[in-house]
């Protein structure tokens, strides 16, 4: 497989509380990281505060950064029952598509990764030339109700995903959605659902095709299903089909949850073989 890919995340990147510890978070983060670790021409835009205080995590990657504001902040909480409960302490200002430099415009992937809907798809898909066109759909469904992240209701119409390729979501992006999926199958070629421990659907005009997981020792899951998705979309971009290149992400999905916060990505490369396992 040809390794010639080159990538561009789009989303916040956020401080998020592990503790006493303010570690680097967020979709976009992950996916760039990823794809810089599975070697990817990997390229990021993003904004944060002047607050932001993870410089250190972004050494070595391609990024334009927009400091305005304050930076996002969240605090996860994983109960021992029932989805994840997220907190917000701070929020920055959205990303904008003037950022992206002229030379970064035809990516072979665009990857559109909100926290809380600070990207635009519209605004992205006409500013961008991409091979192709991915969303983290958790990112759209979530809002702030005074600190606490909430689902949003998210009623995506046709005009709005034309154009866009791949969309990655799990079970709990789910809840309280209505007939989200069912407006994603209808309108995306490859719609990937994760099921955490339980592996994920590849959804493609209407089969769905169930690829399984790596076993892994689980120290942290943050970061697995944006991880999953960069494994994802990499293997797309490398001419892949759908479930290799499902088998990938779930690779990928499997390393980073053995540390904390991403402190894996440089083990990333154990990935393709794991894939070979799934």
């Amino acid at each position: 497989m040809p390794f010639d890919v080159t990538t561009l995340a789009i989303g916040h990147i956020t401080h998020d509380r592990f503790g006493e510890r303010t570690l680097p978070g967020g979709c976009s983060y992950y996916a760039a990281r990823t794809w810089q670790a599975l070697g990817a021409r990997s390229r990021l835009v993003t904004a944060v505060g002047e607050d932001f205080a993870c410089r250190d995590a972004l050494a070595g990657l391609n990024a334009r950064i927009e400091r305005r504001g304050r930076t996002t902040v969240f605090t996860n909480i994983y109960p021992d029952s029932g989805p994840r409960i997220q907190f917000v302490e701070a929020l920055a200002p959205p990303v904008s598509p003037d950022e992206i430099p002229s030379e970064w415009r035809r990516p072979d992937v665009l990857f559109l990764g909100p926290v809380l809907n600070e990207v635009d798809i519209q605004s992205f898909k006409q500013s961008v030339d991409a091979r192709l066109v991915a969303i983290g759909v958790q990112g759209y469904i979530r809002s702030a109700d005074e600190k606490k992240v909430i689902p949003r209701l998210w009623s995506p119409g046709r005009d709005e995903l034309s154009g866009v390729d791949v969309a990655c979501l799990s079970d709990e992006d789910l809840i309280g959605q209505g007939d989200l999926l069912q407006r994603l199958c209808a309108s995306i070629p490859t719609v990937a659902l994760t099921h955490e421990r339980k592996g994920c659907d590849i959804i493609e005009g209407g089969k769905k095709t169930w690829v399984g997981i790596h076993p892994a020792r689980e120290v942290d899951p943050t970061g697995a299903g944006d991880t999953f998705a960069a494994g994802l979309l990499f293997g797309l971009a490398q001419g892949r089909g759908s479930q290799e290149a499902a088998r990938l992400g779930a690779a990928c999905a499997s390393i980073i949850i053995e540390g904390v916060a991403g402190e894996d990505f440089h083990r990333m490369r154990e990935a393709f073989i794991r894939a070979e396992r799934i």
